[in-house]
């Protein structure tokens, strides 16, 4: 059953940069069509089959779609939009996404509680978005200015590294959340539902403080964003009562908001028209990547370090570490650069 849950995000790290040839090749809309059919079949196929192989070769297919889908429509905002305008819609998408978790779970939850197949009804929203996207999405055309020309690995793989590390540190609280509170006699799915939903609240609002930002350079952004995240891992471990754990989760997760659409915005500004499938492909692998190490790194640590807590404190000092080292590069990109920053947001 564990690997039911978890193989579609190891399938869309493993296919992601694929996807992203193919979005190039064949057509944005083309394959977000064909992704939301995919994810329509393959996502309510469980609610008929018996077999657990078969569930599991379903969450397969849930899983090439979610490549498909995820990196046709993060190109399509690339192409759309440019400066501010697109900025802004890399924070909405990651902020929906947050929050749509949080729904989708509350939903699957309600769902569940008629027998565990009918959770799986949710995968019908396609049904929806799919007349949507034939009616409003229109395939983008490349600009004059946009020749394409060699893919610039050099600047994005150390954003893809980061990225991925990034990743890690944003599943822990809301992986972790119910264990943490489980073992503080707090496990009633009812608080654990509430508190998840508060940190999952929290990732969208810290999108929004990243956009208040955006006149920092990356590495200032992410200097403020560690800091919050080192915090808020404290904070989660405190002393064990709830509003101190709650306090965390909330502080942690507003610092993960901001990470994400940072990294992202400033991979999507390297990028031209024909290079925007492999490089939103790429960040997909590194994101969900994350996704799948960090329960396990999590999971290696608390056995190595005799306890969860003592895993939590470990990863605020990664995290204390990435703080000292982005306030570094922050001050030895200004001092290199005075003027130039990382990714610049011009109001369009």
């Amino acid at each position: 059953m564990i690997l039911a849950l978890s193989v579609p995000a190891l399938v869309v790290a493993v296919t992601a940069p694929f996807a992203g040839r193919i979005v190039e090749t064949t057509g944005r809309k083309t394959v977000l069509i064909l992704s939301l059919v995919l994810y329509l079949v393959c996502g309510l196929a469980p609610f008929f089959l018996n077999d657990l192989n078969h569930i599991i070769a379903t969450r397969v297919g849930v899983g090439l779609a979610e490549s498909g889908f995820m990196t046709a429509s993060t190109t399509l905002i690339g192409d759309y939009f440019k400066g501010a305008r697109r900025q802004h819609w890399l924070v909405v998408q990651t902020s929906t996404a947050s929050v749509a978790a949080v729904v989708m779970m509350a939903v699957g939850g309600a769902l569940g509680e008629f027998g565990w197949r009918y959770p799986f009804v949710v995968y019908a929203l396609p049904l929806l978005f799919i007349p949507l996207v034939l009616v409003l999405i229109r395939e983008p055309k490349a600009e004059a200015h946009e020749v394409g020309g060699k893919f610039p690995w050099w600047k994005v793989i150390p954003l893809y590294v980061l990225g991925l590390f990034v990743a890690i540190l944003f599943f822990v609280v809301p992986i972790q959340t119910p264990f943490v509170l489980t073992a503080r006699g707090m496990g009633s799915a009812q608080l654990i539902g509430l508190t998840s939903a508060a940190g999952g609240i929290a990732v969208p609002i810290g999108g929004l403080i990243f956009q208040k930002l955006s006149r920092l350079n990356l590495f200032q952004v992410l200097a403020i964003a560690f800091a919050l995240i080192m915090m808020g891992l404290l904070l989660f471990v405190g002393n064990g009562s709830y509003g101190v754990t709650c306090a965390g989760i909330v502080i942690a997760s507003l610092g993960c908001g901001m990470t994400l659409p940072a990294v992202l915005t400033s991979i999507m500004a390297k990028l031209d028209f024909e290079q925007r499938g492999r490089g939103t492909g790429g960040w997909q692998t590194a994101f969900f990547l994350g996704n799948f190490a960090s329960p396990v790194i999590v999971l290696g640590l608390t056995a190595k370090l005799q306890g969860l807590e003592n895993a939590l404190l470990m990863l605020s000092v990664v995290s204390a570490g990435a703080l000292a080292l982005s306030v570094i590069a922050a001050i030895l990109s200004a001092a290199i650069k005075p003027k130039v920053r990382v990714y610049v947001m011009p109001p369009q």
